[in-house]
């Protein structure tokens, strides 16, 4: 729990849930998919308002055994306010989640909605756009540097 901890001291925007297991707190489940992790934990004991996005639902232990569709499912269920995957389909997938929301399988409108109001919030913090970038070097580069900025601050 310590680098959970760490990382909400430090007041970071958003954690990668990684599809580790911790048996005391997820069981058999990993974080990712541990609704109860995510809201009993991470939200609750340690009042994190931040984004949970999980790491790529796609990886093999995660895929093999839930299957793509299904984990995607289960990480929305979980509470992860984004789930990165890359299918060859994704707009099938993006449909099969949207039928979910409509027939209320996946999530209460009032929890997908905080979820939605955490990303607005970080995306207006940085003034992040919906746009497709030209992904240069420079750009590239632009990029690494802000990330080693990040890093040094928080080491």
């Amino acid at each position: 729990m310590q680098p959970f901890k760490k990382a909400i001291e430090h007041k970071v925007d958003g954690i990668l849930m990684g599809h580790l297991k911790i048996s005391k707190v997820t069981g058999k489940l990993p974080a990712s998919m541990s609704k109860r992790f995510i809201t009993k934990y991470l939200r609750k004991k340690y009042r994190y308002n931040g984004l949970v996005i999980t790491d790529d639902v796609r990886m093999k232990g995660v895929r093999i055994r839930y299957g793509k569709n299904n984990a995607i499912r289960k990480a929305f269920l979980a509470c992860n306010d984004m789930i990165i995957f890359k299918y060859d389909n994704d707009i099938e997938v993006i449909d099969k989640i949207i039928k979910l929301a409509k027939k209320g399988n996946l999530l209460k409108m009032k929890r997908i909605n905080k979820s939605v109001m955490r990303i607005l919030k970080v995306k207006e913090q940085y003034e992040l756009k919906d746009e497709i970038v030209e992904k240069d070097e420079a750009f590239i580069e632009k990029i690494n540097n802000q990330i080693e900025d990040i890093r040094q601050k928080v080491l």
